[in-house]
């Protein structure tokens, strides 16, 4: 469907018929488009996956960017989400493209993770969280690649408040430990690889 072409308020169903590169919600009938995501951003966002992938313990995964149901006709797109793994324990988890629902049901988040950029604004950074709490999302991680910096915060209330944030790491405990370089993940460029250390027999040979 063509964005110009619809009439009325935005159905999830209608939603979902766009092709889009995941920078278009729907907020109570209203679609949102927000910035492309740039080069960086998207660096940042594999990196903060790899790091938090690596923290998690079994029966947890991470996934995204993911559609996520927060009520009737109201669909973000968290750049990553935190949700139990499918399959029994030591049962090796289907791919994500195979498991993942188009829209997945705000309930099912332990943790939605924004990675936002200074063209990004108060949509973003205040909007958006204020729905992922009123859908009760338990846990939000915002972490911003040109600060760096980053903040948690946790449920309370049916508020979120803030528990853990860190400019050039961020270290959490809840809802699962992560000690995130925030430098690293946010770095302009690649790391450059490390020369292979020679080893005397290698040397002479």
């Amino acid at each position: 469907m063509d964005l110009f072409d619809h009439e009325g308020p935005w159905t999830e169903d209608a939603y979902l018929t766009l092709t889009h590169d995941g920078r278009v919600e729907v907020v109570d009938g209203t679609l949102l488009v927000g910035p492309a995501a740039g080069p960086q951003r998207v660096r940042v966002i594999e990196r903060v996956r790899a790091a938090v992938a690596a923290a998690l313990p079994a029966g947890l995964r991470v996934r995204g960017p993911q559609p996520l149901r927060l009520g009737t006709d109201c669909v973000l797109v968290p750049d990553l989400v935190i949700t139990a793994a499918p399959g029994a324990e030591g049962e090796e988890p289907p791919a994500e493209e195979e498991d993942a629902p188009a829209v997945l049901d705000a309930a099912a988040a332990l943790m939605v993770i924004e990675v936002v950029g200074c063209d990004h604004g108060a949509t973003d950074r205040t909007f958006k969280p204020q729905l992922y709490a009123r859908s009760r999302i338990p846990y939000s991680l915002l972490i911003d690649h040109d600060g760096p910096f980053a903040v948690a915060e946790m449920i309370i209330g049916g508020r979120y408040h803030e528990y853990a944030h860190g400019g050039e790491r961020l270290q959490i405990e809840e809802p699962f430990a992560l000690d995130l370089d925030l430098t690293a993940v946010t770095a302009d460029e690649e790391p450059p690889a490390e020369a292979p250390v020679e080893t005397p027999a290698e040397a002479g040979a």
